[in-house]
């Protein structure tokens, strides 16, 4: 299976750099200081820009080795080919849900900016735009030499008053480029469905610094409503979630995530939410391979106070511009009551390498296996409610 890991963010929190006309010029201050793509973009490679679309490969190639472990009640509860933990493909879904949710504040921002401003000062530029009965005006400010604000506002047109629906900040001080920094984001998605009658609700604000070397970005999800796709049906009750991106091209990157996700498996006809943490990381080898890993941990929804499911995904590309193909996974279901704890339920995994040639890196630490619990990631050493990068190796 391949997969780019985060690229559909990165396009959601485009504020469209060089949109034409002199209002937003690069040469200019207010120019420079428009958040953009190349500053603000989670994805895998430079190159990623969308995510494609690709096979799922539960089974492994013809050299693939599997193990599986039954209920011992009866049945697989995690089958190979049943129970895959798709961990890219989750990580994606994650992804492009938040990308559509900041998407539908921000490309307003982008329309409206390519427009010459209506108000055009030395601390103050203003842009409005009315479209499909929506009035949209967009405020940047500049509060100092190298810190600017902005504000997106709406409203229908046969309103008197505007809303706000978009704040940020960005401080240039250490920046070398165009839009380089670092600063906040806030959307209030309550305030966007008021005017457009979208259906969402909630904050998403985001933290960002990116500099000539690095680049990072965390994501907060406050009671947020989203609208509707594969790990949302049936959960549309306000959710708080919270994600964390790094990556220094050249070297590698990571991304954290805490979130709730819907699960088919085990069984799930309810479709509750369970509770989910992840931890994606990826380097870049001296033969300019990406060599990356990711593993999950599940708990609630459908499964039982005492249960907790376990996922591993391993997977590397030959360059960073290239996408990654899957060699190694892992999916199991813990006893968290057991001596010693964690002892395996069910579970099952594929091994696509071949014979003699691991799957996972070793540089990223032992892998879990369906014998115990002994290697599993260590989830609870992590803090994912912090905007701290989960460290990959070679930071």
């Amino acid at each position: 299976m391949k997969r780019s890991l985060v690229a559909a963010l990165a396009a959601a929190l485009t504020f469209a750099a060089g949109c034409g006309g002199s209002s937003t010029s690069s040469g200019s201050a207010f120019g420079n200081a428009t958040p953009s793509y190349s500053a603000l973009s989670m994805d895998l490679t430079a190159a990623d820009q969308t995510a494609p679309a690709l096979a799922l490969d539960t089974t492994g190639t013809s050299s693939a080795s599997s193990a599986l472990v039954a209920d011992p009640a009866g049945g697989a509860l995690l089958s190979p080919t049943e129970c895959h933990p798709h961990l890219f493909v989750r990580t994606e879904d994650v992804v492009q849900r938040v990308n559509r949710h900041l998407w539908r504040a921000l490309r307003r921002v982008e329309r409206v900016i390519a427009f010459a401003p209506t108000i055009d000062t030395g601390t103050e530029r203003v842009w409005e735009r009315v479209e499909n009965g929506i009035d949209a005006k967009f405020t940047m400010t500049r509060t100092s030499d190298q810190v600017f604000t902005w504000k997106l506002e709406l409203k229908k047109t046969t309103d008197a008053a505007f809303v706000t629906v978009t704040t940020g900040t960005i401080d240039r001080s250490a920046a070398q480029g165009p839009h380089q920094g670092t600063g906040v984001l806030t959307i209030d998605l309550g305030a966007l469905a008021g005017v457009t009658g979208e259906p969402v609700a909630g904050v998403l604000s985001a933290t960002f610094e990116s500099l000539p070397a690095s680049r990072k970005l965390a994501v907060d999800a406050e009671n947020v409503v989203w609208d509707s796709d594969a790990n949302t049906d049936g959960a549309r009750a306000p959710r708080s979630a919270h994600y964390v991106y790094a990556r220094e091209p050249g070297k590698g990157g990571s991304l954290k995530v805490q979130e709730q996700m819907v699960f088919l498996c085990p069984a799930n006809p309810g479709l509750a939410a369970a509770d989910v943490k992840l931890v994606s990381r990826w380097v870049r080898t001296a033969s300019g391979s990406v060599h990356g890993r990711s593993d999950a941990l599940m708990t609630g929804g459908q499964l039982s106070a005492t249960n907790q499911v376990v996922g591993v995904t391993c997977h590397q590309s030959a360059a960073e511009e290239q996408e990654q193909a899957e060699g190694y996974w892992l999916m199991k279901l813990e006893d968290t009551t057991s001596t010693p704890a964690g002892n395996t339920v069910a579970g099952g995994s594929v091994d696509s390498g071949t014979a003699g040639v691991t799957a996972c890196d070793p540089v990223f630490g032992a892998v879990p296996n369906l014998g115990d619990a002994s290697q599993d990631f260590a989830f609870g050493a992590v803090d994912f409610t912090s905007a701290d990068p989960y460290p990959f190796p070679g930071a």
